[in-house]
């Protein structure tokens, strides 16, 4: 694996390298996309996408750290004794779900404060997610982190990971994640182009997302994710998003009957 870069004699961690291009494919496609979103300005598009990664980045911290909270618990001394250990668990890692609540908040409050179309907006970056996300876990896989169960026939064994057994064949569940991701932006266009409904792209992402990550966690082999009544923290992420999405829906119906009737 490749878990850094070399670069100008420094070493670059791989996932951020794999995160800024895939920050870049998206950018190219965005500005690809803007033909048709001819409403939008480009400037407020260039803005929320800035915001969109901070997002990212805050809210995918905050909740890793909020995950980390049992396993600091539970080696405080140790922790207490050499508090770089504790640094150096909370400063490098990223939970997706906390980046999607963080970009999904950003946008929301951009559209906000200046009065922008929000389900134009929200279906014009929400197809950028999985394919932004497709970077990410090919970043993953690079450096070894986010791995599959253990597979003799299937696995892939890294040998510099610093983050998983090295030398142990794991299956190479972030390259199922990423070529999902890819599937799932695919899908979201033909989704847009064929069957659009203004607003429908950020419930329909979610919708598939979810119920795929759901079914992906199974095959994830990283026990540091926490379990809770055998499912992990984003399966229980997973759940709750469906709920919420039924509620909401079921609400919205019942809205639409009292108003015809």
């Amino acid at each position: 694996m490749f878990p850094t870069i070399e670069l100008f004699g420094r070493s670059i961690p791989t996932y951020w390298v794999c995160a800024l291009i895939g920050f870049a494919v998206c950018g190219a496609v965005a500005v690809f996309r803007h033909r048709a979103f001819g409403d939008l300005a480009q400037v407020d598009v260039t803005n929320t996408a800035a915001l969109i990664g901070i997002g990212i980045v805050a809210g995918g911290r905050l909740l890793y750290i909020v995950t980390m909270l049992p396993v600091i618990i539970r080696n405080r001394e140790i922790f207490r004794q050499d508090p770089h250990l504790l640094y150096e668990l909370l400063s490098n890692g990223l939970v997706f779900y906390g980046g999607l609540f963080g970009a999904i908040l950003m946008l929301y409050l951009y559209s906000k404060h200046y009065k922008l179309d929000r389900k134009a907006f929200f279906d014009f970056f929400i197809p950028l997610f999985p394919l932004f996300h497709a970077f990410g876990r090919i970043g993953c896989f690079l450096t070894g982190c986010c791995h599959g169960v253990v597979s003799e026939r299937f696995g892939i064994a890294f040998t510099r990971s610093a983050s998983a057994p090295n030398g142990v064949p794991f299956f190479p569940i972030q390259l199922v994640c990423a070529v999902c991701d890819l599937i799932l932006f695919a899908f979201l266009l033909w989704f847009e182009k064929r069957r659009h409904r203004e607003g429908k792209a950020l419930p329909c992402y979610l919708v598939v997302y979810a119920v795929g990550r759901f079914m992906i966690e199974f095959f994830r082999g990283d026990e540091i994710r926490g379990f809770i009544l055998g499912l992990s923290t984003s399966q229980w992420i997973s759940l709750l998003v469906l709920l919420v999405l039924a509620v909401l829906n079921l609400r919205a119906l019942t809205k639409r009957r009292k108003a015809l009737s």
